[in-house]
């Protein structure tokens, strides 16, 4: 034993022995990226003009980058791949993790170490008689109505999983954000100047120019070429732009090293804090992709060196902002790489007013070919249009507003023309009041219809909804005929209408049940499929306007066929009744020539419109 014993550690001795020769003489090869001679002085964006350097020279003066981002990788000096998806070797450290990751990292890590130790008291806190179960006399029915639910809240708050921890952890989230943030160091000289001003208060606390349309006051910070269509994007929900802050400066090199996310946000949270409006920031990338293939060709069809291209040609080069750099270091890697090595530019739009902080991207590939930094237009297009969307959604925007409440507002000049005159002394002279609250209008509007009085209402009506611009007419068989005929006329749409009973040329149908106090309960009204279309837009069109029954009804039939519904107009609306509150979920307008206020005594009383003094 003692002979095998001394055999297993001569034979350890002499592997380790071997592992630090190994060791030693990998110590003594220096590695293919240190035979670069990197500028003590890195140059980065603040490099000379176009045209003013070699293509060694521009190369020289950006291969800091490759040193500090590691494109080239450690100890590799052929195999180049963009980012690190097939970096799977065992026994290299992964040098992205940076300082403020791993304390990331580590506060986590005693987070949940904090809550596990939290679960542990508690379970040593209980009895010995409950860890292992209880009393066994004790039956499950009467520990099913004990205090279970007691308990179970007090697990929760000794624990401490419930809603507060949430919170908790939302809050520690929210303070190392803001922790990160506040490390950024970009400054804007004009905005520094606005926080000195005492007028600039006044300046943004102006009013909107109601006038041009506008109902909000944001405040910008991009690029002064990318604002015009910013503008422009968002003039048409009625959003003013109060002052741009541009040209923002880099004041440490850590700020080159923040993602363009953080740089926009930071941005966006520094203005609000001046002007205390609204703001939206932005912020561009650039990036080259390193050369995946040794051998890559030069543009001109030759191989760059007997071993490949230089690696200041095959690194991949990465920027969180654009300028001339750009163009400088484009124009450096076009002879030399193929043309359609891929370049990138990437947009981000950081919307920020104090509560609410939506990011919204745009992306743009090139081949290095092609590529100038007049391509940062593309993505960022994509990006404003993107966050108009989103805050469209978010604040529900209305979109030309200012145009369609002005349009509204002429219109309703029109509402109580002559034909509401018209139609409201027929209703007063000829109308009568039945059992159940039943107003006959038959004289002039059902049995015996007024022809000219229908046509005059349905030009009045149809200039109401004509800013919808409906498609198609929906209406009910045969009391809605009178009025949505001759708003087709105007309109210039046909008309469809829903059947109460089943026609033997309707096979294939759409069908909905409602009540109505003249025609009774659950009837149903069939609209033929081959009428209604996914692209149309309807307008549903009646002669009463009461509980809402069969307009609702008919707005289901609607929405079953994957078409939009724009409106209801009617002639007589039960303002009474709950009609129109019934509707209001569909999100509709609802128009209405004439509305009666009661029938108390058997007395019809019409509610005052607006402008009736005028006439």
């Amino acid at each position: 034993m003692a002979r095998q014993q001394r055999e297993i550690d001569a034979s350890q001795q002499q592997s380790d022995q071997e592992k630090t020769n190994n060791i030693g003489q990998l110590q003594q090869e220096p590695s293919y990226a240190t035979n670069i001679d990197y500028p003590t002085q890195p140059t980065g964006r603040n490099t000379a003009p176009l045209n003013t350097q070699n293509p060694e020279a521009v190369l020289q003066s950006f291969a800091y980058a490759a040193a500090r981002n590691n494109f080239l990788g450690e100890n590799n000096s052929n195999d180049y791949t963009w980012g690190d998806d097939d970096d799977d070797d065992d026994g290299e450290d992964d040098s992205a993790y940076s300082d403020t990751s791993n304390e990331e990292e580590q506060a986590e890590m005693e987070l949940q170490r904090q809550l596990l130790d939290k679960e542990l008291d508690y379970l040593l806190s209980l009895p010995i008689e409950e860890l292992q179960g209880g009393n066994d006399d004790e039956e499950v029915w009467n520990v099913w109505a004990g205090d279970s639910e007691e308990e179970d809240v007090s697990f929760n708050d000794s624990t401490g999983f419930d809603s507060t921890l949430y919170e908790k952890n939302n809050e520690i989230d929210r303070l190392k954000y803001e922790a990160s943030l506040s490390k950024i160091t970009v400054k804007c000289k004009r905005l520094e100047k606005a926080r000195n001003t005492p007028n600039a208060a006044a300046f943004f606390a102006r009013p909107v120019d109601a006038m041009e349309g506008y109902d909000q006051m944001w405040v910008a910070a991009i690029e002064d070429n990318f604002m015009p269509n910013l503008v422009g994007q968002f003039r048409s929900f009625g959003v003013q732009f109060a002052d741009n802050f541009q040209n923002w400066e880099d004041q440490s090199p850590s700020d080159t090293e923040r993602s363009i996310e953080d740089i926009a946000a930071y941005k966006a949270r520094r203005v609000y804090e001046v002007t205390g409006l609204p703001c939206i920031a932005s912020r561009t990338s650039f990036e080259v992709e390193p050369i995946r293939n040794s051998k890559s060709l030069s543009s001109n069809g030759s191989s760059s060196n007997r071993f490949g291209p230089s690696p200041k040609v095959a690194s991949g080069y990465k920027f969180n902002d654009i300028g001339k750099h750009v163009d400088v270091i484009v124009e450096a890697l076009q002879p030399l790489s193929d043309p359609c090595r891929l370049t990138q530019f990437r947009s981000v739009l950081c919307y920020y007013d104090g509560t609410n902080e939506i990011f919204d991207f745009g992306e743009c590939d090139v081949d290095i070919g092609l590529c100038s930094s007049i391509r940062a237009h593309i993505p960022m297009a994509v990006a404003i249009k993107e966050m108009c969307e989103s805050l469209q959604l978010a604040f529900n925007l209305s979109h030309h507003g200012w145009l369609r409440r002005k349009v509204k507002e002429s219109l309703s000049n029109l509402s109580s023309g002559r034909a509401s005159i018209k139609l409201r002394d027929r209703v007063l002279k000829e109308g009568k009041v039945l059992p159940n609250d039943i107003i006959d209008v038959s004289a002039f509007m059902d049995s015996m219809v007024d022809v000219s009085l229908m046509d005059e209402c349905a030009d009045e009506l149809a200039k109401r909804f004509f800013q919808e611009k409906p498609s198609k007419i929906l209406t009910v068989a045969t009391t809605g005929l009178v009025i949505a005929i001759p708003m087709a006329k105007y309109l210039q749409v046909p008309v469809v209408y829903a059947r109460k009973e089943r026609s033997v040329v309707m096979s294939d149908t759409f069908h909905a049940a409602f009540t109505s106090k003249t025609v009774g309960m659950n009837r149903e009204l069939i609209v033929s499929k081959s009428h209604l279309n996914p692209d149309d837009r309807i307008l549903v069109v009646d002669d009463f306007l009461s509980s809402g029954s069969s307009q609702e009804a008919l707005l289901r039939i609607i929405s079953e066929a994957g078409a939009t519904a724009v409106g209801v107009a009617v002639l007589l609306e039960k303002n009474y009744d709950s009609g129109r509150k019934f509707l209001s979920g569909f999100n509709v307008p609802v128009e209405s020539m004439v509305r009666v206020a009661s029938l108390k005594g058997g007395v019809i009383q019409l509610m005052e419109e607006d402008g009736f003094e005028e006439f």
